[in-house]
């Protein structure tokens, strides 16, 4: 027990250090040489076993800038018995072709910015990068250490310098934890809550040539990466967590009322259960609004729901590209399968599937506001 709590107390240490000083963001390092074996990208990927989602990525466009999030599940690379965990058992190392899979997802998609989730570290983040993604252009990385017991952190990948970072790992976002979790007793009753993985905000500077554009300055862009929390008894913790993200997102419009916002990542839920509906009532708008919800092309998680989403401030949906929101589809088990004691299928990278969407600045330009 004390070793358990000396490590808890090593992770909430380096967590309130990274939130404190972000680390700077600098370009990669290009790879020492070539691999001798085949690149991963080549590697010979079964879409026979694609359920959900869209079977070939949508072809890139000129002067159009791509974004996704994808949750790459358990992207571990050290020892699991180092990790301090409180929930179920360690995970472990992410094998290989998992890494694999998880890269030909990320290169299929070929987004600018790729919003990650589930990530261990920056250092294991930019291994992965280096090792699986080299030639992609991600010079600028980025994630901050959260407080979630599992090490599981937001991340993101860009070809575009970030110039800021921001964390929430210590903001009370209003309330208490309940005498109960569900039908179990809540072991943080009538503490504050707070979120369970920080938020990770990053602003990201697009240049004008990106957009095809002549003269300007280029623009910036806020992504705030989320991970609510898991959890059928969780329901009041991800409305907090929802609300608490809200209200960042209006102290940042409130600073800059052209601000350009996008709300990205594993919500854990619906657009339509609680804790979607406090976004959208918000006034944030979902890239996937009006498609059906159960056309398996509208599916982001193995288990058959939407619930890794992306979401726009007013300012940003205008440059949203008509039709460009696809998720890319990757291998899953067979329907109604058990994950617990059914083997995925090769190409298996994620429960999870990226989501992606298309944004052009020119779309911006003479807009007139929409009606409130």
């Amino acid at each position: 027990m004390k070793l358990a709590a000396l490590l808890a107390s090593c992770v909430l240490s380096a967590s309130c250090l990274a939130q404190a000083a972000p680390a700077i963001d600098k370009p990669a390092k290009p790879p020492a040489a070539p691999a001798a074996s085949t690149p991963p990208e080549t590697q010979p990927v079964d879409r026979s076993t694609v359920r959900f989602g869209e079977k070939t990525a949508k072809p890139r466009t000129t002067g159009q800038v791509r974004i996704a999030t994808y949750n790459a599940m358990n992207l571990f690379d050290s020892d699991p018995v180092t990790r301090t965990h409180s929930e179920g058992d360690p995970a472990p190392i992410k094998p290989t072709e998992e890494r694999e899979a998880i890269a030909a997802g990320i290169r299929a998609v070929d987004a600018d910015i790729v919003a990650m989730e589930e990530i261990e570290s920056l250092e294991v983040l930019k291994a992965f990068r280096d090792k699986y993604l080299a030639g992609m252009g991600y010079d600028h990385a980025q994630l901050i250490e959260s407080e979630d017991p599992r090490g599981i952190d937001n991340a993101v990948l860009s070809r575009f310098p970030i110039v800021k970072t921001e964390a929430y790992n210590d903001r009370k976002i209003g309330g208490q934890h309940p005498a109960r979790d569900g039908n179990r007793p809540n072991p943080l009753a009538g503490e504050d809550i707070k979120f369970r993985r920080t938020p990770l905000r990053v602003d990201i500077a697009i240049p004008t040539n990106a957009f095809n554009l002549k003269g300007g300055e280029g623009e910036t862009v806020t992504f705030l990466v989320v991970h609510h929390k898991s959890g059928r008894g969780a329901d009041y913790w991800r409305i907090a967590e929802a609300k608490g993200v809200v209200d960042i997102i209006k102290e940042i419009e409130a600073a800059n009322p052209k601000a350009l916002v996008a709300v990205l990542g594993d919500f854990n839920g619906l657009i339509t259960d609680p804790n979607g509906k406090v976004y959208t009532e918000a006034g944030m708008f979902d890239v996937f609004s009006g498609r059906d919800a159960a056309d398996p092309r509208n599916i982001s998680h193995e288990s058959g729901r939407r619930i890794d989403l992306i979401l726009l401030n007013s300012n940003l949906k205008r440059q949203l590209v008509d039709d460009s929101a696809f998720i890319y589809g990757m291998p899953a088990r067979p329907a109604g399968a058990d994950w617990r004691n059914t083997l995925p299928p090769a190409g298996y990278g994620s429960d999870h599937y990226p989501v992606v969407i298309d944004i052009d600045a020119k779309r911006a330009i003479g807009a007139t506001p929409s009606p409130k």
